[in-house]
C-alpha cells in the first residue's frame, strides 16, 4: 500500500489535463508501489469518466433521467480508479460522497431533485474527493441557478417548473475529471479540505 503525506491522491503532477502527457507515455515507466502509475492508464481513467458524464448529461436533457447503469459502474470504478490517480480510493473521499449523498437525498425528499442527482453528486465527490467534489457540485449549483434566472428572464419556463439538474452536475463532473490538477490548485475548498 503507497502511504501519502498531505494529499490523498496517487499521481505524480503529470499530466496535468486530459490529453496532457498522453504522447510522452511511452517514457513514462511504472513502478509498483512507488506511487506512479502509467500516463495511458490516467488517461484511460479520465476518458471513462469524462465519456460517462457526458453520455449523461445528454441522456439527462432528454429523458430526465440519470441511468444507474453508467452511474452505479462509475461508482465501482471509483473505489479503484479516479481521475486524479489509481490506487485504492482515499477515506476522505469516501466521506465526501456520503455526505454529498446524504445531502442531495434530503433535496430528493422535499421533491428538489431526484435520486439519480443524489447518486451522480454521490459519484463526483467520490471521485473527485473533497475539494475538487465541493468544487464541482458548487459550480453545478452556480451553473443551474443562473440558467434558471436565464430561463425565468426569458419565459422559456415559469416559476415551479422543474429543470434538469443532472446535465449541470455532470458537466462539473467533466470538468474535474478534464484536468483534476488544475481546478485543484484554483479551487477556494482547497484550504478547507487539504
Amino acid at each position: 500500500m503507497v502511504v501519502h503525506d498531505k494529499h490523498p491522491d496517487y499521481h505524480t503532477k503529470e499530466p496535468t489535463g486530459l490529453f496532457t502527457g498522453a504522447s510522452e507515455s511511452s517514457s513514462c515507466s511504472h513502478d509498483v508501489g512507488s506511487g506512479a502509475m502509467p500516463a495511458e492508464a490516467l488517461f484511460a481513467v479520465r476518458v471513462i469518466f469524462v465519456a460517462s458524464y457526458l453520455a449523461i448529461l445528454v441522456i439527462d436533457l432528454r429523458t430526465r433521467r440519470i441511468p444507474n447503469l453508467i452511474t452505479y459502474p462509475l461508482l465501482v470504478l471509483a473505489l479503484a480508479a479516479r481521475p486524479d490517480g489509481i490506487g485504492l480510493v482515499p477515506v476522505p473521499n469516501l466521506l465526501a460522497a456520503a455526505a454529498a449523498f446524504a445531502a442531495f437525498v434530503l433535496f430528493a425528499i422535499r421533491g428538489w431533485m431526484g435520486m439519480g442527482d443524489a447518486k451522480l453528486a454521490a459519484l463526483i465527490a467520490l471521485a473527485g474527493g473533497p475539494a475538487l467534489g465541493a468544487m464541482a457540485l458548487w459550480g453545478a449549483f452556480v451553473a443551474g441557478g443562473l440558467v434558471g434566472v436565464v430561463l425565468l428572464a426569458t419565459r422559456r419556463v415559469r416559476r415551479g417548473d422543474a429543470i434538469a439538474f443532472g446535465p449541470f452536475l455532470a458537466a462539473g463532473g467533466a470538468l474535474a475529471a478534464v484536468a483534476p490538477e488544475v481546478l485543484l490548485e484554483r479551487s477556494p475548498f482547497a484550504g478547507l479540505f487539504g
